[in-house]
């Protein structure tokens, strides 16, 4: 009678283990997706309010480009990815355009004598995305903007790097127009 007993409790204490770690399974499941929500919100409300900012620097009904942060100077730390800025184009064109960017370093600047032997080329390199196309139907700025981030590495020199931006009609025959961005690099 003796064993049982003890073959009871032990399959009650088995149900009880069950019972609380099916809880705390349960529970951390909905702490990670709180979490995950609470960021995807967050980006949203970043998203809304690059936008908002991109759509009061056009108040200029003359300007072709706009780039935010308006400062057009970004500070970013070495070893990080996904720091950048964003642009946004106008088509002052009674008709829809297609268009092309190219994004890099400022072919006058004399990187690797500023910047501790460091190539155009490599900091180029260190651009997620550099070029690409899109269209504006006429006379209406972009949907939504084009953000430029970097990935860059350790290695990278602390120094201040000038990155021009240049919007292409077409393919890139004829330049539409071209601004220039700050890149600081910092220690982390």
């Amino acid at each position: 009678m003796v064993k049982k007993r003890a073959a009871m409790e032990l399959s009650m204490s088995t149900i009880v283990i069950l019972v609380l770690a099916m809880m705390m399974l349960i529970m951390g499941i909905v702490l990670v997706k709180n979490i995950f929500s609470t960021s995807n919100e967050a980006i949203n409300d970043l998203s809304k309010g690059v936008k908002d900012s991109i759509a009061k620097m056009f108040a200029d009904e003359t300007k072709k480009l706009v780039i935010y942060p308006s400062s057009r100077s970004v500070e970013i730390k070495k070893r990080s990815q996904g720091s950048g800025f964003a642009f946004s184009v106008r088509n002052l064109d009674f008709q829809d355009q297609k268009y092309s960017y190219k994004v890099e370093v400022d072919q006058g600047f004399e990187i690797t004598k500023k910047c501790g032997g460091l190539t155009k080329k490599e900091a180029d390199n260190w651009l997620d995305i550099g070029k690409g196309q899109f269209s504006i139907p006429k006379s209406s700025i972009m949907e939504e903007p084009i953000l430029i981030t970097f990935t860059v590495p350790d290695s990278a020199p602390a120094c201040t790097i000038p990155y021009v931006v240049t919007i292409y009609l077409g393919t890139g025959s004829a330049l539409y127009v071209s601004d220039r961005v700050a890149v600081v690099i910092k220690a982390r």
